[in-house]
């Protein structure tokens, strides 16, 4: 069976694109604040952005081998603020990159990048 983007964002259906929970840990340590909220995701927005656009760079030049490092960074930083499946495809494309499936991390890459700008239109809503 040929494994195209489609299919490969359909194995990924079963993670929540946000994690409500780790929102809620944000709100109650913040004692509420939304302010505080907000800065917490528009800090992650600011260094997630530049890590996307990295990836992307690297995997359009075919600098498989640069993406480990960014997409460790991205998988890090998406988990801290609930970014399950951005965080879980992330972990996907490094494990990928350590096991050489080139052709999986060429799957895998636009489908980080269409989750990363789903979970940046879900967070602009909540916050």
């Amino acid at each position: 069976m040929e494994r195209g983007n489609d299919y490969i964002s359909s194995e990924y259906d079963k993670y929540d694109v946000f994690d409500m929970g780790t929102f809620e840990i944000l709100k109650s340590q913040s004692d509420g604040d939304r302010l505080i909220v907000r800065e917490v995701y528009l800090s992650y927005f600011s260094e997630a952005e530049i890590l996307v656009k990295l990836i992307n760079d690297h995997f359009k030049k075919g600098n498989y081998k640069k993406l480990k490092a960014p997409v460790h960074s991205l998988a890090g930083i998406s988990a801290t603020v609930g970014a399950t499946k951005l965080m879980k495809v992330a972990n996907d494309i490094e494990n990928s990159i350590i096991t050489n499936n080139l052709e999986e991390v060429s799957l895998l890459v636009p489908t980080l990048v269409s989750f990363y700008h789903e979970f940046k239109r879900v967070i602009n809503q909540m916050i």
